[in-house]
């Protein structure tokens, strides 16, 4: 994926998350709903001034809408939380244990 599809699949996660349609959306930040579609398709990328208002929107940071890691390979992803695992002490561990058993 590249930067525009990266981007554009984030808010498009989180905009789904605070159950806002993309029409509802895109009135929230001054966008005709198309230029949703597009952004969130990858086909297009956001002004500096749509970038604030769509976090603004989201109740976001523009950094946080560059934060894609949930969008890595499944194996990056599960490797990345093995490394993690190995450098907790004990009492993170059993917290980890207990929110992972309670999936």
């Amino acid at each position: 994926m590249n930067i525009k599809q990266l981007l554009g699949a984030r808010i498009r996660d989180i905009r789904r998350k605070k159950n806002f349609s993309q029409e509802h959306f895109s009135e929230l930040i001054d966008m005709n709903p198309r230029q949703i579609v597009r952004i969130e398709n990858g086909e297009s990328f956001p002004t500096a001034e749509h970038l604030e208002k769509i976090a603004k929107a989201l109740d976001v940071t523009v950094q946080e809408l560059f934060h894609n890691e949930f969008h890595l390979p499944v194996e990056t992803i599960r490797a990345k939380i093995l490394d993690k695992l190995h450098n907790l002490n004990t009492e993170q561990l059993r917290t980890v244990f207990t929110v992972v058993m309670d999936l």
